[in-house]
């Protein structure tokens, strides 16, 4: 029994050497981005996007929040279990919004949304929703890094499809 003991911890070593030298050359932050047209001009598709006290009509992430508490910058909610999040507004301008996204009380991702008419011709504009996360130097957040645009996309686009049907619902 003792003879197999060090040739596993010896492969095990390698492995876990093999998986950081990997993960050093994967790249230290991610960005993962939607977007979608909206028939509307930019100022309502921006006007909408910083009322924070609406998001829970069209972003998945606080729909199902319980103690959602929305003022002009800040909003935060909890979910079903338990975590606190919130989303800052960093700053608001002509081509968008800038936020900062909290998810779990961690450690928060750089997130907003571009609004720009792609073709002066159209009556409809471009809204991407982007997210940026900073990942640490461990491999499993460098391999998490490699699948987060498959975990948060879907999310993303539903909720960019229901702020579009809330943003043409208006017109």
């Amino acid at each position: 029994m003792q003879r197999w003991i060090k040739p596993v911890i010896i492969g095990l070593a390698g492995l876990f050497i093999v998986m950081l030298g990997f993960s050093l050359v994967l790249p230290d932050h991610v960005m993962t981005s939607k977007w979608v047209k909206v028939a509307a001009n930019k100022d309502s598709v921006i006007a909408e996007i910083k009322r924070l006290d609406n998001w829970e009509s069209w972003n998945l992430l606080v729909k199902d929040g319980k103690n959602i508490q929305a003022s002009d910058s800040m909003l935060t909610w909890t979910t079903a279990n338990g975590n606190i999040n919130s989303i800052h507004i960093d700053t608001v301008n002509n081509n968008g919004v800038a936020t900062s996204l909290r998810l779990n009380q961690g450690r928060p991702f750089i997130s907003g949304f571009s609004v720009e008419k792609r073709n002066p011709s159209e009556d409809s504009v471009q809204v991407v929703w982007y997210i940026v996360e900073e990942l640490k130097w461990y491999p499993w957040e460098k391999f998490y890094g490699m699948m987060a645009a498959d975990m948060k996309g879907p999310l993303m686009e539903a909720s960019l499809q229901m702020l579009k049907s809330e943003v043409q619902g208006r017109r």
